[in-house]
This record gives structure tokens, C-alpha cells and sequence, in this order.
């Protein structure tokens, strides 16, 4: 395993922690909406409670940049048209 993952916080992690907050989604609601387009198998909870964890965690899992352009494009069309990443 490696130990050195768990040293720093994924930024891709923080970045959907920010998305799920700021659209106002509880994490259930949030990956209901996720997993509702995904063009791959779907995520489990468990999965996605590990995105959501402390990065010191042994449940912590690093989100992939794949799954977190993703999370852009579906958490971006629930913020308000001002907080919208362009």
C-alpha cells in the first residue's frame, strides 16, 4: 500500500466536497445525481462516502480526474448561474 497517497488531501476530493456543498445536495441526493448519467458502472455508497472522507482515513479514496470532470458537468448545472465554473 502505498502510505504516501494519504499525505496530502486530493484536491479532487475537495473539489467535489465543494460541488456536493454548493449545489445544496445531501451525499445520498449527490450520488443518485452522479451515478444518474455516468457512462460506466455506477458507484456504490460505500465508494462514494470513501471521496468524502479525511485523507488520514482508512476509508479515504482518491477521486480520479475522470470522475471529477464528471462531477463538474452534473454538479455545475445545479449551482446558480453565478457560482458556475466557466
Amino acid at each position: 500500500m502505498n502510505t504516501n497517497a494519504r499525505a496530502v488531501p486530493d484536491k479532487n476530493n475537495e473539489r467535489l466536497k465543494e460541488l456536493v456543498a454548493e449545489a445544496g445536495l445531501t451525499q445520498v441526493a449527490a450520488l443518485a445525481l452522479f451515478n444518474k448519467d455516468i457512462k460506466v458502472r455506477p458507484l456504490a455508497e460505500s465508494t462514494w462516502k470513501g471521496y468524502f472522507c479525511a485523507h488520514d482515513s482508512k476509508r479515504y479514496r482518491g477521486f480520479g480526474q475522470d470522475l471529477l470532470a464528471h462531477a463538474e458537468e452534473v454538479f455545475g448545472k445545479q449551482l446558480p448561474k453565478g457560482n458556475r465554473k466557466k
